[in-house]
């Protein structure tokens, strides 16, 4: 009897690992193609596609949006909101994180800044 209910235990902890294992496979998954995704749908909303940085920890994530300064000052939308509907409609797993949106002014690109002598 003493070996049945260690047998039972072991594959319990084996599924449980398993599980636990199955669903932070899941959320990288989905942060990974929200990462690829989410440029195009700002980009619907602002008229031009920012750059998007990603920062995933246990229980939240960080997601920084960079956009040309008149973007930013002609911005009238929340956009922290809309992120958020963005996630819970399309990532529904990751919606239950703690989400932190931040915007910044992205700097100009070297080639534009580019002088010649």
């Amino acid at each position: 009897m003493n070996k049945f209910f260690k047998g039972l235990f072991t594959i319990g902890a084996i599924a449980g690992i398993g599980y636990i294992g199955f669903k932070g496979y899941q959320r990288v998954s989905e942060v990974i193609k929200m990462s690829k995704t989410l440029p195009d749908y700002l980009q619907d909303l602002l008229n031009e596609k920012p750059k998007i940085s990603i920062n995933m920890r246990l229980n939240s994530l960080a997601i920084a949006v960079g956009m040309s300064a008149e973007t930013y000052e002609s911005l009238n939308i929340d956009l922290t909101e809309q992120i958020q509907c963005y996630i819970s409609d399309y990532y529904p797993s990751i919606a239950k994180l703690k989400i932190s949106v931040t915007k910044y002014i992205k700097a100009a690109d070297d080639a534009e800044c580019e002088i010649n002598v």
